[in-house]
């Protein structure tokens, strides 16, 4: 008899089948473990991110600084959330064209220890430091965890069909940070003779605990999956592509805000400035590879509804429904994408916007207004998925960027006050101008022909489109 059959059933079968149940599920218990540390790093990383990109930095001992320099950091944000936004694109360039994990995760790391260090400083700072500076190095720090989390963490889903948990995870954090500027103090201008402490209360957002919980799990990340994933391989000509495609819409977005917060008041300049943002947003699209550009469109139509339905007085109790409205439609993206559907609906939100100011900014109508936008942003970036990180960066910077929208809104709030006699109190009355509602709308629908137009134009390049 073969000495096989004279062998005892048990002895002859596999060893992973007479295994201990327990002994079995160690490898599977891990790695979930080991997915759910990447989830929350990266959420955590772009939620930070994003913080230091939209919250003007604040301590407590500026609510004893000089006018001069609190009126400064205010003209400077723009400046300097631009400048962040840029730094997260050429961040996420050349960490996914030079190098693996390792380099995008260092990068990451660079700028958690920069804003670490600008945190721990500005808290013993002395009076007379300049706010403004201490915001540009937070921007800073914010573009290149931005840029250097993204690419590490889309790079890796980059030959799936749709986005991983750990890249949805990232998406949530990062726009979840546009929504924590809704919920700073806002700055009171009364008048020459203010009285800081009541009229700009100390933040210091993100706060410090949160920086050093993202610098450790950063670290950690970085130390454990050093260069586990080579560069990707680009072309020649791409790598400075989306660079040019980031430059173009954020220095045409400047260049428009800065226009109507003087002339806010004029026909003529608003209508140059809406077909400008459209105009630089279609070109922009149509530089970069097949239908990547179709994320920068949705991106300039998103912030320009956002800047005139979102209020600046949101209530904290609903930041958990918003972001929990935010998870749905991301996962409704991955699971029905449609970047049509998207577009359609961003241009129903900005016309929901004029409704808002017709009925008064009524509660009610603001915060559907608020879970729709929470809804449709979720939808629209996870509908779309293209082919690089950096593109995907890219898509995200372009929403922090202020908007036209968000000038003309502002000028609408306060008029010439601020630009005739700095010293006298500005009255501010918001939601009173249908203006704001209809350049949204507006630069929504020229950026959903300028995406029909793409898709056109490429048509093979994504079936999911």
């Amino acid at each position: 008899m073969p000495i096989a059959t004279r062998m005892p059933i048990a002895t002859r079968m596999p060893i992973a089948t007479r295994m201990p149940i327990a002994t079995r599920r160690v490898p599977v218990t891990v790695r979930w473990s080991r997915e759910s540390v990447e989830t929350l790093t990266a959420f955590v990383a772009a939620l930070i991110a994003g913080l230091s990109l939209m919250v003007p930095i604040d301590f407590a001992w500026t609510s004893r600084s000089s006018a001069l320099h609190l009126n400064l950091l205010v003209f400077s944000l723009p400046q300097a959330i631009a400048a962040g936004a840029l730094i997260a694109v050429v961040a996420a360039v050349l960490a996914t064209a030079l190098g693996g994990q390792s380099l995008r995760w260092g990068v990451a790391l660079g700028g958690a220890v920069l804003l670490f260090i600008n945190h721990l400083l500005g808290r013993h700072a002395v009076l007379g430091t300049s706010l403004a500076t201490l915001n540009f190095l937070d921007t800073i720090a914010g573009g290149l965890i931005l840029g250097g989390s993204g690419a590490a963490v889309l790079s890796r889903s980059r030959i799936e069909s749709r986005y991983s948990w750990t890249a949805l995870a990232w998406l949530l954090g990062a726009i979840s940070g546009v929504m924590g500027d809704e919920f700073a103090p806002e700055i009171r201008a009364t008048g020459v003779d203010q009285h800081f402490p009541q009229n700009w209360p100390a933040l210091d957002n993100p706060p410090l605990w949160l920086i050093t919980v993202a610098l450790l799990l950063i670290g950690l990340r970085f130390l454990r999956e050093p260069g586990a994933q080579p560069a990707e391989p680009y072309s020649i000509q791409l790598p400075i592509v989306p660079i040019i495609a980031g430059g173009l819409v954020i220095g045409v977005s400047l260049l428009c805000s800065g226009v109507l917060a003087r002339h806010g008041d004029s026909l003529p300049a608003i209508a140059a400035t809406t077909a400008a943002a459209i105009a630089a947003a279609v070109v922009a699209a149509l530089l970069l590879p097949g239908r990547d550009g179709t994320q920068v469109l949705l991106a300039v139509a998103l912030a320009g509804a956002g800047s005139a339905i979102l209020a600046t007085d949101i209530p904290a109790w609903s930041l958990p429904i918003l972001l929990v409205l935010l998870g749905i439609g991301l996962l409704a993206g991955t699971r029905w994408p449609g970047v049509r559907v998207a577009a359609v609906g961003i241009i129903g939100l900005a016309a929901y916007s004029v409704l808002m100011v017709a009925a008064g900014h009524a509660a009610v109508l603001t915060g559907l207004g608020h879970g729709l936008l929470a809804l449709l942003a979720g939808y629209g970036f996870g509908a779309v998925t293209p082919r690089y990180g950096s593109t995907r960066v890219l898509g995200i910077a372009l929403i922090y960027v202020p908007s036209p929208v968000l000038a003309l809104r502002d000028f609408t709030r306060r008029g010439h006050c601020l630009l005739t006699d700095s010293g006298k109190p500005c009255t501010l009355s918001d939601f009173t101008s249908f203006a704001p509602g209809w350049m949204a709308t507006a630069l929504a629908t020229g950026c959903a022909v300028g995406l029909w137009w793409l898709l056109r134009r490429r048509p093979d390049s994504d079936p999911a489109g």
